[in-house]
């Protein structure tokens, strides 16, 4: 996965180049670069803001010839504007001459960046694969980097998610310092939920970067926006979000190309068509799917708890379904800040847990998921991710042989029945569940 870039480092290079002047005056100049005739003090050759303006204008218009008139608005354009601005961020540097004052680019570490190179050797984004005004609101829109940890959150997440649950997302994500989702405060978001809602997300649909409604309250990532496979943000800009992008869309391919081998080891419930609606709210609902074989439900189990971004839970019936494979996804999600939570009534998977994942809140449910008293041992083993990706396994070891027979039927999205279900099962806040599992405030906890 693409490694994130220096937060300030890139909003100062998208307030650079979201202004178009900006772009083609840098890109000009990068093609002087190197051939500096005062060596050791600028990066490129000096040159006049006069047939800079000249330049820029011949961009601006798409003609290799340009009026007076033209060359005159671009030229006050830029002393007034934007050769000020660049010389305050030290990308730019003035040069007094005897006819007229000079500007050339200095050693600056932004021009420097490989995604703000690529994107200045195309400033007009010819070969994006949207339009010039769609290239500038994408720019504009992600300058802020609250913005741009909203498609990082929402990269995470498969289906609509609510404003609301955005929001705690976005803040665990901005405190960078462990936070959990339960330690978020109401004001807090509340307070980002109004930013998301009046600023961000409105600024992220316009560019295409999402699919925001907000009758429904409700947003996900445009995962088919072409933005997603432009160079500099697959490579650097958004890169944790569009390699998310991209691992979906594979593991969408692939789905759709072995489907019809897999048979019934994978065999999907009936489902809307793509594009139509399973439910009221007009956001997707996602199939229910079936899995048999024990290598196919630890795959999809691992695939859920990889994907969790916010809160995770598993129920394990006995040690015998606990594999340090799935320790370590779990340590890992914990690692990235997601709220762990394993239930089990073996005392030896709770003893494991805690030493495997010591920051995982281990419980001991005194109902199964579905609130009857357990009798038998395999009640069914749960994952459960984001409240957006759930998974249920059964097994029957009443077989003749001896060899226990596993499957696991599982869904996605926040309409999905599975998830429902089992949202429904668990209740509202995971974070009441308490090692003891006993109840608080006279009410019976969800487990």
């Amino acid at each position: 996965m693409s490694s994130p870039p220096d937060t300030e480092t890139t909003t100062t290079a998208l307030d650079i180049l979201a202004e178009p002047q900006r772009r083609y005056l840098l890109a000009t100049l990068l093609d002087r670069e190197g051939s500096s005739a005062v060596v050791g003090s600028t990066a490129s050759e000096p040159m006049s803001i006069a047939a800079l303006a000249t330049e820029v204008a011949t961009v601006e218009h798409d003609c290799p010839i340009v009026t007076d008139d033209q060359c005159e608005r671009v030229h006050v354009s830029l002393v007034h504007k934007h050769v000020p601005r660049l010389v305050d961020t030290g990308m730019l540097c003035e040069i007094a001459g005897e006819d007229a004052t000079t500007v050339a680019l200095t050693d600056h570490p932004i021009l420097e960046t490989e995604w703000v190179r690529t994107l200045l050797d195309d400033p007009t984004g010819d070969a994006f694969a949207v339009s010039e005004a769609t290239l500038n609101r994408t720019l504009a829109a992600l300058r802020n980097p609250r913005s741009r940890a909203v498609c990082a959150a929402l990269a995470r997440r498969r289906g609509a998610v609510p404003v609301a649950d955005l929001a705690a997302a976005v803040v665990a994500r901005e405190a960078s310092d462990g936070t959990r989702l339960v330690d978020i405060s109401e004001a807090e978001c509340r307070t980002v939920t109004a930013a998301l809602a009046h600023e961000h997300l409105p600024a992220l649909s316009d560019a295409g970067l999402v699919a925001y409604d907000d009758i429904a309250n409700g947003v996900e990532l445009a995962t088919d926006a072409p933005q997603w496979r432009v160079d500099w943000i697959a490579e650097g800009l958004l890169g944790e979000a569009a390699d998310l992008v991209r691992a979906a869309s594979e593991r969408r391919a692939s789905a759709g190309e072995t489907g019809a081998a897999i048979e019934a080891t994978a065999t999907p419930s009936t489902a809307p068509e793509a594009g139509e609606s399973g439910d009221e709210t007009g956001v997707r609902t996602d199939t229910c799917w079936t899995l048999e074989g024990r290598t196919n439900v630890f795959d999809r189990g691992h695939e859920i708890a990889d994907g969790a971004e916010d809160e995770l839970f598993v129920m394990v019936p006995n040690a015998e379904m606990l594999r340090p494979a799935c320790l370590e996804r779990w340590q890992a999600a914990a690692d990235r800040g997601v709220d762990v939570y394993v239930g089990s009534r073996s005392p030896r998977v709770r003893d494991t847990v805690r030493s495997a994942v010591p920051t995982a809140t281990v419980c001991k449910p005194q109902f199964d998921w579905l609130n009857f008293p357990m009798e038998a041992t395999y009640h069914g083993y749960v994952v459960f991710a984001d409240r957006e990706s759930a998974m249920l396994v059964t097994i029957d070891d009443s077989r003749p042989d001896g060899e226990p027979r596993i499957g696991a039927i599982t869904g996605d999205g926040r309409a999905n029945a599975l998830v429902s279900v089992v949202c429904e099962q668990l209740g509202p806040r995971l974070d009441r569940l308490t090692p003891t599992g006993n109840a608080r405030d006279g009410r019976p906890l969800p487990m």
